[in-house]
């Protein structure tokens, strides 16, 4: 595979992980009560496998021996199922109120945008002051950018897969 189109897939790999890496902590650091949900415990997991995965793809074009690498192609598929895997479960925790930031009783009832409950004398609130339509859009966002390492990746797979089988089967001379 060309190398620069290998090293633009990389640099899309690294900048998709790392948006999906912030915004993961974002939502973290944001939970008012409670522990974080594991979807967004995972999604920090996916965002920063993402980025090992993309160093790592960049580290293996400088070797000759990886460069062109079926193990190398091996990881990238890894690293895209983690990454589509990611965005399932995201979206499956977002739930049928999906694209409705606008809906209030939605957004209260979703863990992932809520930012936790309240226990009062048995009843569940939530803080009236959540920024629910950013944590909601940052929820997407993730979903969004979990999709989009996984992609990559698999472009990445297969060329990598690809070019492999062409260095091993070169195509004979035509005389």
């Amino acid at each position: 595979m060309n190398p620069c189109i290998t090293i633009l897939l990389r640099l899309a790999q690294l900048v998709f992980s790392a948006i999906v890496l912030a915004v993961s902590v974002l939502l973290f650091v944001g939970q008012r009560a409670g522990n974080a949900p594991d979807i967004t415990k995972f999604s920090i997991f996916v965002g920063a496998f993402g980025i090992f995965m993309a160093i790592f793809g960049v580290v293996s074009q400088i070797f000759s021996a990886l460069r062109e690498s079926k193990v190398v192609g091996s990881l990238d598929f890894i690293t895209a199922l983690v990454g589509f895997a990611g965005g399932v479960a995201m979206a499956a925790n977002l739930g049928p109120g999906v694209n409705s930031c606008n809906n209030k009783l939605w957004r209260e009832k979703n863990a992932v945008i809520n930012g936790g409950y309240v226990n009062v004398g048995g009843l569940n609130y939530v803080y009236r002051d959540t920024p629910f339509h950013s944590r909601c859009q940052m929820a997407f966002a993730i979903t969004a950018f979990e999709f989009l390492i996984g992609m990559v990746f698999v472009l990445s797979g297969i060329g990598l897969i690809l070019a492999s089988q062409r260095r091993k089967n070169p195509t004979p001379a035509k005389w």
